[in-house]
Protein backbone atom coordinates (compact mmCIF):
# COMPACT_ATOMS: atom_id res chain seq x y z
CA UNK A 1 0.00 0.00 0.00
CA UNK A 2 1.32 3.60 -0.81
CA UNK A 3 0.32 6.53 1.24
CA UNK A 4 0.34 9.98 -0.50
CA UNK A 5 1.43 12.92 1.81
CA UNK A 6 0.00 15.97 1.32
CA UNK A 7 2.61 18.57 2.27
CA UNK A 8 0.28 21.22 2.81
CA UNK A 9 -1.30 19.45 6.11
CA UNK A 10 1.78 18.26 7.38
CA UNK A 11 3.31 20.48 10.16
CA UNK A 12 6.62 22.23 8.52
CA UNK A 13 8.91 20.57 11.06
CA UNK A 14 8.21 17.64 9.26
CA UNK A 15 8.60 18.78 5.91
CA UNK A 16 12.33 18.70 4.49
CA UNK A 17 14.18 22.01 3.94
CA UNK A 18 13.38 22.62 0.42
CA UNK A 19 9.84 22.14 0.90
CA UNK A 20 9.99 24.54 4.11
CA UNK A 21 11.20 27.09 1.76
CA UNK A 22 8.49 26.65 -0.92
CA UNK A 23 5.92 26.30 1.29
CA UNK A 24 6.97 29.95 2.65
CA UNK A 25 7.67 31.34 -0.90
CA UNK A 26 4.12 30.59 -1.90
CA UNK A 27 2.66 31.79 1.64
CA UNK A 28 4.71 35.16 0.96
CA UNK A 29 3.42 35.53 -2.80
CA UNK A 30 0.05 34.85 -1.93
CA UNK A 31 0.21 37.20 1.03
CA UNK A 32 1.35 40.05 -1.97
CA UNK A 33 -1.76 38.87 -3.94
CA UNK A 34 -0.23 36.66 -6.40
CA UNK A 35 -2.72 33.41 -7.07
CA UNK A 36 -2.20 30.04 -5.29
CA UNK A 37 -0.88 28.77 -9.12
CA UNK A 38 1.36 31.20 -9.59
CA UNK A 39 2.86 31.57 -5.96
CA UNK A 40 3.15 27.42 -6.26
CA UNK A 41 4.77 27.52 -9.54
CA UNK A 42 7.62 30.17 -8.47
CA UNK A 43 8.17 29.39 -5.70
CA UNK A 44 9.23 25.75 -7.24
CA UNK A 45 11.09 27.66 -9.37
CA UNK A 46 12.88 30.01 -6.30
CA UNK A 47 13.81 26.77 -4.89
CA UNK A 48 15.27 24.93 -7.68
CA UNK A 49 19.43 24.83 -8.67
CA UNK A 50 18.52 24.68 -12.20
CA UNK A 51 15.98 25.34 -14.96
CA UNK A 52 12.75 23.06 -15.09
CA UNK A 53 10.55 22.36 -18.08
CA UNK A 54 6.91 22.40 -17.51
CA UNK A 55 6.21 19.09 -17.40
CA UNK A 56 8.66 19.02 -14.38
CA UNK A 57 7.20 21.80 -12.53
CA UNK A 58 3.93 20.28 -12.95
CA UNK A 59 5.28 16.62 -11.75
CA UNK A 60 6.71 18.82 -8.75
CA UNK A 61 3.33 21.14 -8.01
CA UNK A 62 0.54 18.60 -9.33
CA UNK A 63 -0.89 20.65 -12.08
CA UNK A 64 -1.72 20.00 -15.28
CA UNK A 65 0.30 20.21 -18.28
CA UNK A 66 -1.84 23.44 -19.25
CA UNK A 67 -2.15 24.66 -16.22
CA UNK A 68 1.05 25.25 -15.62
CA UNK A 69 1.49 26.69 -19.12
CA UNK A 70 -1.02 29.27 -17.88
CA UNK A 71 0.63 30.69 -14.82
CA UNK A 72 4.04 30.15 -16.20
CA UNK A 73 3.16 32.82 -19.21
CA UNK A 74 1.49 35.21 -16.12
CA UNK A 75 4.67 34.48 -14.25
CA UNK A 76 6.92 35.92 -17.55
CA UNK A 77 4.53 38.90 -18.16
CA UNK A 78 5.08 40.30 -14.67
CA UNK A 79 8.95 39.55 -15.12
CA UNK A 80 9.41 36.90 -12.34
CA UNK A 81 10.16 33.85 -14.77
CA UNK A 82 12.26 33.67 -17.95
CA UNK A 83 11.83 30.72 -20.74
CA UNK A 84 15.10 29.45 -22.04
CA UNK A 85 15.43 27.55 -24.74
CA UNK A 86 17.55 24.53 -24.90
CA UNK A 87 17.58 21.33 -26.82
CA UNK A 88 14.57 21.37 -28.56
CA UNK A 89 12.35 22.56 -25.38
CA UNK A 90 11.64 25.25 -22.69
CA UNK A 91 13.09 25.57 -19.86
CA UNK A 92 12.03 28.06 -17.13
CA UNK A 93 13.63 30.16 -14.08
CA UNK A 94 12.94 32.09 -11.58
CA UNK A 95 13.87 36.12 -11.54
CA UNK A 96 14.81 36.24 -7.75
CA UNK A 97 14.52 40.42 -6.83
CA UNK A 98 12.54 40.24 -3.34
CA UNK A 99 14.13 43.92 -3.33
CA UNK A 100 12.15 45.01 -6.54
CA UNK A 101 8.41 43.16 -5.04
CA UNK A 102 8.56 44.58 -2.23
CA UNK A 103 9.37 48.16 -3.65
CA UNK A 104 6.42 47.66 -6.30
CA UNK A 105 4.21 46.93 -2.97
CA UNK A 106 5.28 49.72 -1.57
CA UNK A 107 4.12 51.74 -4.18
CA UNK A 108 0.87 50.38 -4.41
CA UNK A 109 0.26 50.59 -0.77
CA UNK A 110 1.22 54.21 -0.86
CA UNK A 111 -1.28 54.99 -3.94
CA UNK A 112 -3.52 53.50 -2.36
CA UNK A 113 -2.60 55.60 1.08
CA UNK A 114 -2.38 59.05 -1.03
CA UNK A 115 -6.21 58.49 -3.14
CA UNK A 116 -7.83 57.41 0.50
CA UNK A 117 -5.23 60.58 2.11
CA UNK A 118 -7.32 62.89 -0.80
CA UNK A 119 -10.69 61.61 -0.44
CA UNK A 120 -10.61 62.14 3.20
CA UNK A 121 -9.78 65.93 2.96
CA UNK A 122 -12.89 66.80 2.84
CA UNK A 123 -14.46 65.19 5.56
CA UNK A 124 -14.21 66.91 9.15
CA UNK A 125 -15.41 64.06 10.98
CA UNK A 126 -13.05 61.42 10.03
CA UNK A 127 -9.58 63.88 11.41
CA UNK A 128 -8.13 61.34 13.72
CA UNK A 129 -8.52 58.51 10.59
CA UNK A 130 -6.92 60.99 7.99
CA UNK A 131 -3.89 61.64 10.59
CA UNK A 132 -3.16 57.85 10.64
CA UNK A 133 -2.94 57.68 7.14
CA UNK A 134 -0.75 60.97 7.16
CA UNK A 135 1.44 58.87 9.80
CA UNK A 136 1.96 55.94 7.45
CA UNK A 137 2.60 58.36 4.42
CA UNK A 138 5.58 59.95 6.28
CA UNK A 139 6.54 56.48 7.50
CA UNK A 140 6.85 55.39 4.04
CA UNK A 141 8.72 57.95 2.38
CA UNK A 142 11.20 57.68 5.66
CA UNK A 143 11.31 54.16 4.31
CA UNK A 144 12.01 55.31 0.69
CA UNK A 145 14.71 57.48 2.26
CA UNK A 146 16.41 55.52 4.33
CA UNK A 147 16.97 52.86 1.35
CA UNK A 148 18.02 55.52 -1.19
CA UNK A 149 20.82 55.98 1.20
CA UNK A 150 21.61 52.51 1.57
CA UNK A 151 22.64 50.02 -1.22
CA UNK A 152 20.99 47.04 -2.07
Amino acid sequence: MIFMIDTNTMPSEHLNPVDRAVRRVKAMMMNWGFGEGCSFIYAVLITSCEPLSANEIGERTNYAYSSTINYLNTLIKMGLVERVRSLRKNLYVANVNFVDLIKAEREKVKGYLNQLNADLDAIKDLEPLSEKVDRAIAYLKRAESAQGDKKE
